[in-house]
């Protein structure tokens, strides 16, 4: 018996939410590959059945050449333009890889910066500390000594 994993309600599709989320399809890549195998099979069936069932011989193959079939050229067209799709989708998919790569490159030496400063900032705060306790623990100055008087003579 087949299931359905789809459900329609009201003419919206909807998961069946008792089917498994590792049983759903997880990308378009997949689907795009099966649909492609499917092409590829059917055009291998329909060409076993449209030749028949008796194998013609390799001389009469080569003396002979079908006409080609409109129906086959567009498998044809549809394989390569799949082939195109999938091999975009792969040369993306590697310039997303190399700007993720960049990126995390980019981030482990901004996490390296931060921690130097960090650091610099703990060592500068233990100095002010060192020299603020320094200052307290230090005597208190003497009392100034009295400035001199500056005596005028008087000139007689």
């Amino acid at each position: 018996m087949i299931v359905d994993p789809v459900i329609r309600q009201g003419g919206i599709l909807m998961s069946d939410p008792s089917m498994p989320a590792d049983a759903r399809p997880r990308s378009a890549l997949s689907l795009l590959v099966a649909l492609l195998a499917l092409i590829v099979a059917g055009g291998a069936l329909w060409m076993s059945y449209a030749n028949g069932t008796k194998p013609a011989a390799p001389q009469e193959q080569a003396a002979v050449a079908p006409a080609p079939d409109p129906a086959i050229e567009q498998v044809k067209q549809s394989l390569a333009s799949l082939q195109q799709a999938v091999q975009g989708m792969q040369a993306d998919q590697q310039k997303l890889a190399t700007q993720v790569s960049d990126i995390q490159q980019k981030l482990a030496g901004q996490q390296g910066d931060q921690k130097l400063l960090s650091d610099q900032l703990g060592s500068l705060s233990a100095r002010v500390n060192s020299l603020e306790s320094a200052r307290a623990e230090s005597p208190a100055p003497a009392q100034p000594a009295p400035a001199p008087r500056n005596t005028k003579r008087s000139k007689q």
